[in-house]
């Protein structure tokens, strides 16, 4: 039995394949099988794919038709048989130190459930948006499970392709879940929400590449408002926050999206804060407005849409500061 299995689902990606699966091949760390599950692709990808059928380590799924990446997913983790599962996909690099640094410490540290790691954004020729940047920054400040936890509501705050848990871990979550949302996230979720100990390695362990062809930019699940839904599910399902008076805190460019993903999932918002004051009569989507002198009730929850990214507001810190807040969007 391997100590290492690693799945990568891949489809359509005879640009990046080889490079991807070379740097799995050449890590520094031998003890792994690597299940690629190629899920009917069309392009090149499975002519590229042959050309490593002779490394004994690697065992190549053929799906004739698409079956999607969570059934991928899946497939891999039911043919895997190593004491742990790394993930990885078809268009990033691992750095060659990725699987030893992340087995040693699990190894080192059993208490740990799942282990991801910083990563380096780049691009082949194309400039990295500041979105990108700024999630990028984001993603790699978030190293202890509490900054995640707080941070879960922004984004996820692990990039899949650097996911590392046992088989164990993966199985006791009942593995993936096809729910409409990104799969990744909803792993993240559950894990966190059923108590278990997540945690990031400060090294850059992985070259995240961004292109135009990347799957947040071409499926429908990853766009603002399915995420938003997705965000608001989750709270409702899991988070006992959920059950103290709610407000959302400025409208900005996503307020109004995330009052409606909250109202498709029955979560009940009390109100708006509206540090513009421009709302004030008119209200927000049938809620009451308030401006920055309202006092909240002590065991109130406040849903931030004011963007982390974005530049600070001196007032809406101050206003903030003491209460329960919940940040929501990057």
């Amino acid at each position: 039995m391997p100590a290492v299995s690693v799945i990568m689902p891949v489809k359509n990606q005879e640009k990046y394949i080889e490079a991807a699966l070379c740097s799995v091949i050449e890590q520094e760390f031998d003890d792994m099988e690597i299940i690629v599950i190629n899920d009917g692709s069309t392009d090149k990808t499975s002519k590229k794919l042959n050309l490593f059928q002779k490394d004994t380590r690697i065992h190549i799924i053929g799906l004739p038709q698409s079956q999607g990446i969570v059934t991928g997913l899946n497939i891999g983790l039911n043919a895997a048989t190593g004491e742990f599962i790394a993930r990885m996909d078809g268009d990033d690099i691992m750095h060659p130190e990725r699987i030893l640094r992340q087995y040693n410490f699990m190894q080192s540290n059993p208490d740990v459930d799942l282990c991801g790691c910083c990563v380096t954004c780049f691009s082949d020729g194309n400039t990295i948006s500041q979105g990108v940047l700024s999630f990028q920054k984001w993603h790699n400040s978030l190293l202890t499970g509490e900054e995640m936890r707080r941070n879960m509501y922004v984004d996820s705050p692990m990039v899949h392709p650097t996911f590392f848990g046992s088989r164990a871990f993966f199985q006791q979550l009942g593995g993936y879940r096809d729910t409409g949302f990104a799969e990744d996230y909803d792993l993240i979720f559950r894990a966190i929400f059923s108590g278990a100990k997540v945690t990031k390695l400060p090294e850059l362990l992985l070259k995240w590449r961004d292109h135009p062809d990347r799957e947040i930019r071409t499926n429908p699940n990853l766009k603002k408002d399915r995420l938003f839904r997705q965000k608001a599910r989750f709270f409702r399902e899991f988070d006992p926050l959920t059950n103290q008076p709610l407000y959302l805190f400025g409208i900005w460019r996503y307020g109004k999206s995330l009052l409606d993903a909250f109202r498709e999932e029955g979560v009940r918002i009390a109100g708006v804060i509206d540090p513009s004051g421009r709302r004030l009569k008119s209200g927000v989507r049938g809620l009451p407005a308030f401006d920055l002198t309202m006092k909240l009730p002590e065991n109130a929850v406040v849903i931030n849409a004011l963007p982390l990214s974005g530049s600070p507001i001196p007032e809406a810190a101050a206003f903030l500061a003491g209460k329960t807040v919940l940040n929501w969007v990057l």
